[in-house]
């Protein structure tokens, strides 16, 4: 009974690490987008990312559930939007500055979502926190 705990714990806790960043991210296209009809778009100067800081960005983001990511998102009026590919498929994303990105499945609909929470994420990145 105890093995069969421990086996059943270590594969929960190794799903769970791998479930919470994406390691095997190709980013295809990366275009900036402004919404110049927003009061406050001019904030969004300072935001630039490349296309490896956007992969790098959903390596050290922190996955969260769909409602985290209601409640804890700050969405400014600039993002980069783009194409990806995860493991070989292709998937569109967005990652807005204010920290908070999205990756898309076939449908349209988010099927992860992520958030810069601490200093560590939120410096790696110029103007995204």
């Amino acid at each position: 009974m105890i093995k069969i705990t421990l086996y059943f714990s270590m594969v929960f806790i190794i799903a769970s690490c791998t479930l919470k960043h994406e390691s095997d991210i190709q980013i295809l296209t990366a275009n900036k987008v402004v919404d110049i009809t927003k009061h406050d778009f001019k904030i969004c100067e300072n935001f630039q990312l490349t296309k490896s800081e956007i992969a790098l960005y959903f390596q050290v983001a922190e996955q969260i559930s769909n409602e985290e990511g209601h409640g804890e998102s700050f969405i400014l009026p600039c993002k980069y939007e783009g194409k990806l590919t995860i493991n070989k498929k292709i998937h569109i994303y967005e990652v807005y500055a204010g920290g908070s990105g999205y990756i898309y499945g076939k449908n349209g609909w988010i099927i992860k979502n992520f958030i810069c929470k601490n200093d560590n994420c939120c410096s790696a990145f110029s103007g995204l926190c």
